[in-house]
């Protein structure tokens, strides 16, 4: 939600306001971009078998924007992935919303080219220099992409394919995009930056993804059977593996069954004692005000077994509201949809914690981004990638705010 009014507000600003202004102390275009290593990617490939993951970075010492790191599994070689990564001027028949790219130049291994990218009822563009790495089916692939100018900024992406097998790929996308400079609008909202810049960065990733994955599979001849969702139950997790990869960044994994969100599960170090944790996951109050930036939240009615409150995110063009119960338990945190916007979602908190006695917050969800605003529901229902981008998007943010009020009491 929050992401659709930043990229609604940037668009509008891209007639009156100069989209050739980057930011010139930018390292985002040359710092090192983490993807996975063979451990991590050992570590993730049951939960790739289901949907992508995402890790959102803490922090980087090589810039002042955090990337993120997208992983997936394709059944495709990984010659026929790389391939389709390659092939930019394609990127309108199978990339949703990106309706137009056109090559400028071409060097040996490297392109330029032009891309833009249809949002609803706007459009954004931009210039990208693509690096081909020389790669084989045996040792895999390398591109890396340089975002060089336009309404999203400058920064860059690292495709890395991964050969799972004669069919199968694993694919691995970093990104770090900074829009301070790329137009004006942009510029004033980079005081919210890391939260703005990593929604915008997850959903152009997602989209991206899962454009790539669905044509190589297309390429390779090979068919999804439609499925049914399963219920929503907790994730199996080996929390003791995970500790190296959720100590860089939120993690967060998508089971879905087509453009249906069937659970999304969020990892998340809370940096605190589980005592300081539970209050606030318990708080109704503070859970409203973690779904979205500057939402709000008001109990309506307590009993000893649940609390009703109604939550308000202000935002202009896409403001929602509705109401939502938190069961109160001792073990696990349940909240649920109950009018208005998200009425059919449910969210499940826990906590786990470490012998050396670090809490870790672990959430597993289902919602549809699609309850929510008319402007946000069309833009999803025409560009399903996005909701599914937004809905991790969306677990990082409840987490990362909950985590903030935290450390705050």
């Amino acid at each position: 939600m929050r992401a659709f009014f930043v990229l609604t507000a940037l668009s509008l600003a891209c007639a009156s306001a100069s989209a050739e202004a980057q930011a010139p102390t930018s390292r985002a275009p040359d710092a090192p971009l983490r993807t996975l290593d063979p451990a991590e990617r050992d570590l993730l490939r049951p939960h790739l078998e289901h949907g992508p993951a995402l890790l959102a970075h803490f922090y980087d010492s090589h810039s002042d924007i955090s990337s993120i790191t997208l992983a997936g599994l394709v059944d495709a070689p990984a010659d026929t992935v790389a391939a389709v990564i390659t092939d930019a001027e394609a990127y309108p028949r199978f990339m949703p919303a990106m309706d137009e790219v056109s090559v400028t130049a071409r060097e040996g291994r490297q392109i330029a080219y032009d891309w833009s990218w249809r949002l609803a009822v706007f459009r954004l563009s931009g210039q990208n220099v693509m690096t081909t790495y020389p790669g084989n089916a045996r040792r895999g692939h390398r591109i890396d992409i340089r975002a060089v100018g336009g309404d999203l900024g400058v920064g860059r992406m690292v495709w890395r394919v991964h050969p799972e097998g004669p069919n199968r790929s694993m694919v691995v996308l970093a990104i770090r995009l900074d829009m301070r400079g790329a137009n004006y609008v942009a510029d004033q909202l980079s005081g919210g930056g890391r939260g703005v810049f990593r929604t915008i960065n997850t959903i152009l990733g997602t989209v991206m993804l899962l454009g790539t994955e669905r044509e190589a599979e297309r390429r390779a001849g090979h068919v999804d059977a439609p499925g049914e969702l399963a219920p929503l139950e907790r994730p199996a997790l080996d929390m003791m593996a995970l500790t190296r990869l959720i100590g860089q960044g939120d993690l967060v994994l998508l089971d879905r069954e087509g453009p249906a969100v069937e659970r999304v599960t969020v990892v998340s170090v809370m940096g605190a004692r589980e005592e300081q944790v539970r209050p606030v996951a318990l708080d109704p109050e503070q859970f409203g005000r973690s779904l979205v930036h500057g939402s709000r939240a008001e109990v309506v009615e307590r009993t000893a077994e649940w609390v009703d409150f109604d939550w308000r995110i202000p935002l202009p063009l896409v403001g929602v509201s509705g109401r939502m119960r938190l069961h109160l338990s001792d073990d696990v945190v349940h909240v649920e949809g109950r009018q208005g916007a998200l009425d059919e979602g449910d969210w499940y908190f826990d906590t786990h914690v470490y012998p050396w006695g670090d809490t870790v917050l672990v959430g597993w969800a289902r919602f549809d981004v699609r309850d929510t605003a008319r402007m946000v529901r069309g833009l999803v229902e025409d560009q399903p990638d996005i909701g599914l981008g937004l809905t991790m998007a969306t677990q990082v943010m409840v987490v990362r705010s909950l985590r903030n009020r935290v450390h705050s009491h």
